[in-house]
């Protein structure tokens, strides 16, 4: 099974947030797992190539490189149906008609646009390749492919699309979930450009329903909701306690089939409307904050406990991180259907 990685191919030093000059196309030398069903590079071989004398250029060309060559690999291994397309900072495969395609890559140049104002600072730069993006034309082969990057046999919830922070960072989207495609690429984007800092679930979950809600208001209105206000207050004072906020700070709860998936999300997306009200307090806060206690390390840039923000939500309780008791979770950031 393909172990998680951090984003190996993004440089140390300070990044230029405008597009550099191209580069020439380098040759790639592509190394795969081979016990996958579908082609799975190995990046962290790949990267053994990687110079650190490179120009930004230079590596934003090797890497997407890569990624194209990859794309077209898993093309041929998907079927006749499947191609790659590509725009100024995007590598698509999908099954699309060409137009459709077309549409599909000018909304992600535009999202990406907005959201990169929207995150400021946070935002990771160019330099690492372009943003890779699978539209699987069916559930089965998109639930096929992720499943490469979930523990063997585990459960996880339904989704439209997911963003999968493993080796080259990229998310994968279903066609079938069409009238959910615009705000699930807003969603799963929004986890892309922030794939570089290792913040805690909670809050990369938060950042990217707030972002998809700026993006698209109606999706944030009461009437758009599975439940009233009032039964999602209901709901969360009855499923929250001293265990189960446990698996909120882990990240473990927003993996759950129950209730507790669609919980975590409204609890985070709460939690980090209320810190950014600070914007001065909360940039510092996000680049300081580690998924490994949750953010509690990182919250005297917030100027009071990051459990405050779960009390303001829930009321008063045992809400506190406690990271001795966490049993690990896999880094990995679902957009809940």
């Amino acid at each position: 099974m393909l172990t998680h990685l951090r984003r190996l191919f993004r440089p140390d030093a300070a990044h230029a947030s405008a597009p550099t000059a191209a580069a020439p196309r380098p040759e790639v030398e592509m190394h795969w797992f081979g016990d996958t069903r579908q082609p799975i590079p190995d990046w962290e071989r790949i990267a053994a190539a990687e110079r650190p004398d490179w120009t930004i250029a230079e590596r934003d060309a090797f890497w997407t490189a890569a990624a194209e060559r990859w794309l077209h690999t898993l093309a041929d291994a998907l079927g006749p149906d499947y191609r790659v397309e590509t725009s100024e900072r995007f590598v698509l495969l999908t099954a699309m008609t060409p137009g459709h395609a077309d549409k599909y890559l000018k909304f992600c140049e535009t999202a990406r646009r907005r959201i990169l104002r929207n995150l400021g600072p946070l935002a990771q730069p160019i330099g690492g390749g372009k943003h890779v993006c699978l539209v699987f034309a069916e559930d089965e082969a998109y639930y096929d492919y992720i499943a490469h990057y979930h523990p063997e046999g585990g459960e996880y919830a339904l989704s439209a699309g997911v963003f999968l922070n493993a080796g080259y960072g990229h998310f994968a989207l279903c066609e079938n979930h069409a009238d959910a495609m615009q705000a699930t690429i807003a969603h799963e984007l929004t986890h892309a450009l922030l794939g570089h800092l290792p913040i805690p679930t909670w809050l990369n979950e938060g950042m990217a329903v707030n972002t998809e809600h700026s993006l698209f208001p109606h999706l944030a209105h009461p009437s758009a909701q599975l439940y009233t206000p009032k039964e999602i207050e209901q709901k969360h004072r009855k499923f929250w306690d001293a265990e189960t906020i446990q698996e909120f700070w882990s990240g473990a709860a927003f993996h759950r089939t129950d209730d507790g998936n669609l919980l975590s999300y409204d609890l985070a997306r709460k939690m980090v409307g209320l810190a950014a009200h600070d914007h001065a307090a909360f940039v510092p806060f996000v680049l300081a904050a580690h998924r490994d206690d949750g953010g509690v390390g990182a919250d005297e840039h917030l100027g009071y406990p990051v459990d405050n923000l779960v009390e303001a939500v829930l009321g008063e309780g045992e809400w506190g991180p406690q990271p001795l008791r966490w049993s690990g979770t896999a880094n990995l950031e679902r957009r809940n259907s």
